[in-house]
């Protein structure tokens, strides 16, 4: 069993979509992956990813890029993306989900909907019309993928 970097908690063994070996994460971070379906459980300390972690970095270098480094939310230089749909609520990874953002309007928006966040924000939000055509396309695109699994 791997040790964590303290000795304390055990670290979860993580395999990609080929079974190959990727780095071992903490339990927590292994039930989030399976609690969001984007992981099972092998046995109780092995999981495999059920999606291409690497492609995540892809796809939020295209969000940026996108966006042109600038915050959506605010307006200032953007580092992270942010998830229109959170993933804590289903939301996927991919572009259509994505906008660029400011480490700080990310952190103040939590995982609260983007809508309900854009009303109390509205004031500051530099492009609206754009921030609300990203809203609507994650929206529907959700649903439709969610019309699709069932």
């Amino acid at each position: 069993m791997n040790q964590g970097h303290d000795g304390q908690e055990p670290l979860i063994t993580v395999l990609n979509m080929d079974g190959q070996q990727l780095t071992p994460c903490l339990p927590h971070r292994a039930w989030r992956e399976v609690e969001r379906s984007r992981a099972v459980w092998v046995d109780e300390q092995t999981i495999q990813l059920l999606y291409n972690p690497f492609l995540f970095r892809d796809y939020r270098k295209a969000a940026l890029k996108r966006d042109h480094h600038t915050c959506l939310w605010c307006g200032r230089h953007a580092t992270t993306v942010d998830h229109m749909i959170p993933s804590s609520k289903g939301g996927s990874d991919l572009p259509h989900n994505l906008i660029a953002s400011c480490s700080e309007c990310n952190t103040k928006r939590g995982n609260r909907s983007a809508l309900s966040f854009l009303k109390e924000n509205a004031h500051a939000v530099p492009n609206l019309m754009k921030l609300s055509w990203h809203i609507f396309i994650a929206k529907y695109r959700h649903r439709q993928l969610k019309k699709r699994d069932t």
